[in-house]
């Protein structure tokens, strides 16, 4: 199995077992990121340059959306 698709189905894992556990999409944000960032920082050794480019785009994205809920969380705090 190549480890592309390890790092897919490892992160699609993830994704699924938190989608079932989670009912809050800002946790589940939270959470897919963190995984992402802990699934980058364990797989770097074996990835190649181009796949941790692929990699970091999702985490790019996930970053984007958790500062959308941070925004949100402070809105509603202020409001």
């Amino acid at each position: 199995m190549k480890k592309l698709n390890i790092m897919v189905l490892g992160i699609s894992l993830w994704a699924i077992t938190i989608s079932l556990l989670i009912s809050n999409i800002d946790l589940f944000i939270t959470l897919l990121l963190i995984g992402s960032l802990i699934f980058l920082e364990i797989s770097d050794f074996f990835l190649s340059k181009k796949n941790k480019e692929y990699l970091k785009i999702v985490i790019y994205i996930l970053a984007s959306f958790f500062a959308l809920v941070v925004l949100n969380k402070i809105y509603t705090i202020i409001k």
